[in-house]
């Protein structure tokens, strides 16, 4: 063995220690704060269905127009989009708030007030029923970001659906599924939204 060489246990050793620290960083900085809402809108499920987003502070964003088949561009004024995010300063926040109405609870893990990661979270809305919604959801991960395009579909009276962004390697989509409190996850078809036709320009 050579002057400088350090022995192999302690090599090992050193590695080990340097590898716990760094797996072990995420428990020892302090985490986001997350706070849950508890809302009752009036929900009548003879003519509403009730729809829960994922999205994140600073890692995504949601947001849907009830009872519309079409989309307008997210810079544009438009009083029927809701935005399920808090705006651009929310984004900034170490911290996330989540919003519930009584859905049953996801079949994902990671859509459960108790499964969210980091400044995720869950809002729940009444809409109403056999009228489309449109919804457009972004993905705003450190080293990229994907926006798909905007969907829309007829959420049916009485009837619960997540919605949520999937990936799957460079490619992202809107997805969104029935469920129930028995345990249903059923996919739902989903249509490509057409842009809103753009109001004529007023004559002088």
């Amino acid at each position: 063995m050579t002057k400088n060489q350090v022995p192999f246990s302690e090599k090992t050793l050193a590695l080990a220690v340097v590898t716990a620290l760094l797996t072990t960083a995420c428990t020892i900085l302090p985490q986001p704060t997350h706070s849950v809402t508890v809302a009752t809108p009036t929900y009548d499920p003879t003519v509403s269905a009730r729809i829960r987003f994922l999205s994140g502070n600073g890692t995504g964003s949601a947001a849907f127009r009830p009872g519309e088949s079409c989309y307008k561009d997210i810079y544009l004024q438009d009083e029927k989009r809701v935005d399920v995010n808090e705006g651009l300063l929310a984004s900034w926040k170490y911290s996330s708030n989540s919003v519930t109405i009584g859905m049953p609870q996801s079949p994902r893990p990671y859509m459960r007030v108790d499964g969210l990661a980091f400044k995720d979270f869950i809002k729940e809305y009444v809409v109403p029923a056999a009228k489309p919604v449109t919804v457009r959801l972004s993905l705003n991960p450190q080293s990229s970001s994907c926006t798909p395009p905007a969907v829309t579909f007829v959420p049916e009276p009485g009837r619960d659906y997540d919605v949520f962004m999937q990936t799957a390697g460079n490619r992202c989509w809107v997805a969104a599924r029935r469920i129930d409190d028995q345990g249903a996850d059923e996919s739902i078809r989903l249509e490509l939204a057409q842009k809103c036709p753009t109001a004529p320009a007023p004559n002088n």
